[in-house]
């Protein structure tokens, strides 16, 4: 994706934002229906039946050993207010043994990953809907439509406005 492109192994590959034209087997956008088979036998039918929401299904494969934590982190960090709330909700009780364990397994700070994640987020929100700043000052959990522009200024080098426009 160019300029965005993350290097290393900050994120999972799947983490990496495509363009629409870069998509590929781990990312599909605009699913109708979605069938989840869990090893147990149970399963999840997942579907968009308001055809104005946009409904993406990004696959993320780990290994066994990684579960547990890449899971936890995964399944708590968009309803996480703080490093330290990230932690306790992956069952640590100190913020220092959170922080070793995720960079072993992320190679990064949870605090540069989560801005690392805000930040594909946002770009591809930016180039692949239309969704309104507001919204997306809602959704990625900024305080406000400046603080947006501020982050993408400092983080991309570009307006939101020009990162939208193709």
């Amino acid at each position: 994706m160019g300029e965005f492109a993350f290097k290393g192994s900050l994120l999972p590959e799947s983490y990496r934002v495509r363009k629409k034209e870069e998509e590929d087997a781990n990312f599909y956008n605009g699913v109708a229906q979605c069938v989840l088979h869990f090893s147990n036998g149970k399963y999840k039918v997942i579907s968009n039946s308001d055809a104005n929401n946009l409904l993406a299904v990004n696959v993320v494969s780990y290994s066994k050993v990684e579960l547990d934590l890449v899971e936890l982190v995964l399944k708590h960090y968009k309803n996480s207010t703080s490093i330290d709330d990230l932690a306790i909700r992956c069952g640590y009780k100190s913020t220092k043994t959170f922080t070793r364990h995720f960079k072993q397994k992320f190679n990064t700070t949870p605090k540069q990953w989560l801005l690392q994640v805000k930040q594909n987020e946002l770009v591809h929100y930016l180039e692949n809907t239309d969704l309104p700043l507001k919204k997306l000052v809602s959704i990625l959990g900024f305080s406000n439509i400046t603080h947006l522009r501020d982050f993408c200024e400092k983080k991309l080098g570009m307006p939101p406005e020009k990162i939208r426009k193709p």
